[in-house]
């Protein structure tokens, strides 16, 4: 009657075995051209890929159609099928890793069904931290960008009030201010376009894509319905613009500032805890004895 308690476990890791060996192969050239640093546990995804294609999902849903919005910031807009293919199968992965994890727990504590119940939930928190990961990544970059963007005006307003055309000011700060950053990388991406004969309205498109936040896309509107008029109307849009980026900069910033202290809050806790053991562990030691 013991040994029963592991069957649950022995039929959920003979399933992980067979979808494994299915899709390995299948989709060798999927998990190797994923980052390991990024997917710690793009080894095991073959099982996840397995999954959703004998699932039949046709990934059409509302979150969906968020996760590609947010996969053509972090990816590229021509990525973001694969990368939410990729994202799905990471899902499904850590979600069966749970429920491994769950029987495993029911076998160990002799068959408690409340075993079953938190394996379940393990699975569903695994399943969403892939979602919540993604939506990290987007935040994280939407603060960068937050950062970068009144720069990036203060510098078209310079370069547009010494003659050149906010086309040519784009050029400019691309070639000479190549930074790694999310924004200057789309930047980067937008002149590409520009430079391969791309309509105007195409090339700022990329970066409204590459960069999705109410402050981009008004920031990109004013310099395309300006692009070729040029004047005084634009600098005074820009300089508008700049005025209230440069309010949302202090508050990205204040923003880094309390996720760094909220950081360091349980550090502190733990050596707080140390600290109390080392003072309070001689007291206890001499009344003991």
């Amino acid at each position: 009657m013991e040994n029963l308690v592991y069957i649950p476990f022995l039929v959920l890791m003979i399933l992980f075995a067979l979808l494994y060996s299915k899709g390995k192969k299948q989709y060798a050239s999927f998990v190797n051209a994923l980052d390991k640093k990024e997917y710690s546990l793009k080894d095991f995804m073959p099982v996840g890929f397995s999954l959703m294609d004998l699932s039949r999902y046709r990934y059409g849903s509302n979150l969906d159609r968020l996760l590609r919005r947010q996969v053509a910031e972090l990816y590229t807009a021509e990525y973001q099928e694969f990368y939410l293919r990729v994202i799905w199968a990471q899902a499904v992965t850590n979600a069966f890793l749970g429920l491994l994890m769950g029987s495993l727990f029911f076998a160990a504590m002799g068959g408690d069904p409340v075993m079953l119940g938190v394996g379940a939930a393990l699975a569903a928190a695994l399943a969403w931290s892939a979602f919540a990961d993604v939506k990290n990544k987007v935040e994280k970059r939407h603060l960068q960008v937050a950062v970068d963007l009144p720069d990036l005006t203060n510098q078209i307003i310079i370069l547009s009030g010494a003659g050149l055309t906010l086309r040519g000011a784009l050029i400019k700060i691309s070639n000479e201010m190549q930074m790694d950053t999310p924004l200057y990388r789309a930047l980067g991406q937008v002149v590409e376009k520009m430079e391969h004969g791309s309509t105007d309205e195409e090339a700022m498109d990329q970066l409204t894509v590459a960069c999705n936040m109410p402050e981009v896309r008004r920031f990109a509107s004013v310099v395309l319905q300006n692009m070729q008029r040029g004047g005084q109307d634009v600098l005074i849009a820009l300089r508008d613009i700049g005025k209230e980026l440069w309010d949302g900069r202090k508050a990205a910033a204040k923003r880094v500032a309390e996720e760094t202290s909220t950081k360091l809050l349980f550090p502190m806790m733990l050596m707080l805890i140390a600290v109390i053991i080392l003072v309070a562990a001689p007291a206890v030691m001499g009344m003991a004895i």
